[in-house]
């Protein structure tokens, strides 16, 4: 698939601007109709965004408590955009039901969304346009002191109205039979729709040079466009050793944005230096950007790599859910367990180096929990967190049900934490008599977290501001509520949903929560759809010191931050279940699962790859080997200048 982060477009002036919406194919391009019925858009008739949506239509309604059902979903069709008279930019569109049937509002009404620079945007609700006879292929202009409408019927009749403003409640005038004086309407066989694989309706405008810049920063590729170190100076007679030269190499991006990577200067270079009399030298060395197996970890979804102190030594633990060909749940007959891997790198604990050797099940189907009951599967999604100074494991065990065999629904949030031997030295974490029993994680007054349904899974941990919280899946929704690390399997205050799924990509759940606290931001990775290839990952943000319990706290994207799309030249598909974590030289990591056919098998496999902050704050979790670091840039050199006079 054309990789369209690779493709140059016009010089950086103002731009055309086409928005258009698709025609669905399938899940394994990532534009079956959930993706398809949602607003694209292409500068200079270059796709944005690997060719997906940028903005989606909102849930009909509220989620009720129960969550997001199939019914509650909408799309939206024939996007239409203009420069509004006030200012900002409009956007009708007909309303759909999931998978782009009518959902009832098409025979009198368009949907409404407004936006200042194509990367926000507000939904504004639906206009009744007095009508009954279909409003098919809206297109709208301004006209006066207002707007012009028009539409086809049902029996494919022209009809217009005039606006008095780009509202939800605005005046309608009286309806009229006969086309409206709006242009740039592309249709199916003109040059600009053709350059745009499976490209269904849509309209162009002009937009100026600061938001087309804006757009390509947002949606294009950003690539490493300069590196440095900073001279270093030394006494005459002084020693010289790789430690006393920069760490790290400092990087410049093409959007204005920075970094850093860790540098291991050539020895021989170092020792070439004569510092016993003055001069300039030149030292030379290689930027570290470890390049990880694809995939790292084969069958093994909801991955957590952390960084450990154990006895003296620093090493990197790994856990995951076995996922066998597709089956959380049971692994596919082979054995269920919860596995772990220890090494002193993590690149030791990829499958390609060994890993998969290291790995042992630290539970295991028919381990008895704190209440003495048998779990007999799943062992969902563990993560690895140190809570009140104590490494812990959050996860969800299954039961058996009815029938006797294990039954996902039956799971529960539950935690483990390593023991200490006398000296309070932490047990080996491969040992599965190394932790506590299991127990449930339950409400303050010791009830279950999901009183309506009983699930709960997906658990997470984040300390902000001196308050501790959990963030869990349940009902299909995020869930969070404040704990005490004193404590760990109660909460202290009540659950509250702050985020339930509102657009189609995000499908009926919104699941895997995992939070990083970053330049005063707390940023929370989610996933949307369900699990398989439609798998992508949400972002949604709040303040540091906000009351994170609270919903009006967080602010989401109505996009994915990541999705199915090409990758190293390779098609990554059905990513999400991210987690935060960090390297050996302190870079920002994101391991999440995608799917693979890698040996044969169809479960979710484990990657891993730093993440690059954007300049305006994003991460960019996506970012390939060359975009981070080009080639060019490998090799970086120090002056070395040694200063004073000689003995």
């Amino acid at each position: 698939m054309l990789d369209y982060n690779d493709v140059e477009d016009c010089a950086k002036g103002g731009a055309t601007l086409l928005a258009y919406d698709r025609v669905p194919t399938s899940e394994a391009e990532a534009n079956n109709a959930d993706i398809a019925f949602s607003l694209h858009l292409a500068l200079d008739g270059v796709p944005l965004f690997d060719n997906y949506g940028v903005c989606f239509a909102s849930v009909a309604q509220t989620p009720g408590p129960d969550g997001t059902f199939d019914p509650d979903l909408r799309g939206l069709s024939d996007p239409h955009v203009l420069a509004l008279t006030e200012g900002g930019y409009g956007i009708v569109a007909t309303r759909t039901a999931r998978g782009g049937g009518d959902d009832g509002t098409r025979a009198s009404s368009v949907l409404l969304l407004r936006t200042d620079d194509f990367i926000d945007y507000t939904e504004l609700g639906l206009l009744d346009l007095g009508v009954t006879h279909g409003v098919n292929a809206p297109a709208v202009a301004a006209a006066g002191d207002g707007y012009v409408v028009g539409w086809r019927d049902d029996l494919g009749v022209a009809w217009h109205a005039t606006l008095d403003a780009f509202a939800a409640d605005a005046t309608v005038g009286e309806a009229g039979r006969g086309d409206a004086p709006i242009r740039g309407e592309i249709a199916p066989g003109d040059g600009v729709a053709l350059a745009v694989p499976s490209f269904r309706s849509g309209n162009v405008i002009e937009i100026p040079p600061a938001i087309a810049e804006a757009l390509r920063l947002r949606f294009r590729a950003v690539t490493n466009t300069g590196a440095a170190v900073s001279p270093v100076t030394v006494p005459v007679g002084a020693a010289l050793a790789a430690s006393d030269l920069p760490a790290r190499a400092d990087l410049d991006y093409s959007d204005g944005s920075t970094g850093s990577l860790a540098v291991t200067w050539d020895a021989s270079s170092v020792g070439a230096v004569d510092t016993a009399r003055p001069g300039e030298h030149r030292v030379t060395g290689r930027v570290r950007q470890a390049v990880y197996p694809t995939p790292f970890a084969d069958e093994r979804a909801d991955p957590s790599i952390v960084p450990f102190r154990y006895r003296g030594h620093d090493v990197f633990l790994m856990i995951a859910t076995k996922d066998l060909n597709l089956d959380p749940i049971a692994n596919d007959g082979g054995p269920i367990g919860m596995p772990i891997r220890m090494a002193a790198t993590i690149a030791d604990l990829a499958d390609a180096n060994g890993g998969a050797a290291l790995e042992r099940d630290i539970l295991v189907a028919g381990d008895l929990d704190a209440d003495g009951r048998p779990m007999t599967g799943c062992f969902w999604a563990p993560e690895i967190h140190v809570i009140g100074g104590e490494l812990s494991i959050l996860f969800m065990p299954s039961y058996d049900g009815e029938d006797g065999r294990t039954d996902m629904w039956t799971g529960r949030a539950s935690i483990i934490q390593l023991r200490r031997d006398g000296d309070g030295e932490h047990l080996d974490p491969t040992e599965p008599d190394s932790w506590t029993t299991a127990r449930h994680v339950t409400r303050a007054d010791g009830s279950v977290l999901n009183d309506r349904a009983g699930i709960s899974l997906d658990m997470t941990y984040v300390e902000d501001a001196g308050r501790h919280y959990y963030a869990w899946q349940m009902l299909g929704s995020i869930f969070i509520a404040t704990m005490d690390p004193a404590r760990p399997d109660r909460l202290t205050g009540e659950p509250v949903r702050i985020l339930a799924p509102e657009y189609a990509w995000d499908n009926t759940i919104a699941e895997g929560p995992n939070i990083i606290v970053r330049d005063g931001r707390v940023l929370m990775l989610y996933s949307g759809s369900t699990v398989g290839d439609t798998y992508t990952t949400g972002l949604a943000t709040a303040a540091s010191g906000a009351d994170l319990t609270d919903p009006q706290s967080w602010t989401r994207l109505n996009a994915p931050i990541q999705k199915s799309g090409p990758y190293n030249g390779e098609y990554q598909l059905g990513t999400g279940h991210g987690m935060w974590s960090r390297d050996e030289d302190g870079n920002d990591l994101y391991v999440f699962h995608a799917r693979t056919d890698h040996l044969g098998l169809t479960g979710r496999d484990t990657f891993v790859r730093r993440v690059h902050w954007t300049a305006d704050g994003l991460p960019r979790l996506d970012m390939e080997t060359e975009e981070e670091l080009a080639p060019e840039h490998r090799e970086v050199a120090v002056t070395v200048t040694v200063a004073g006079d000689a003995a």
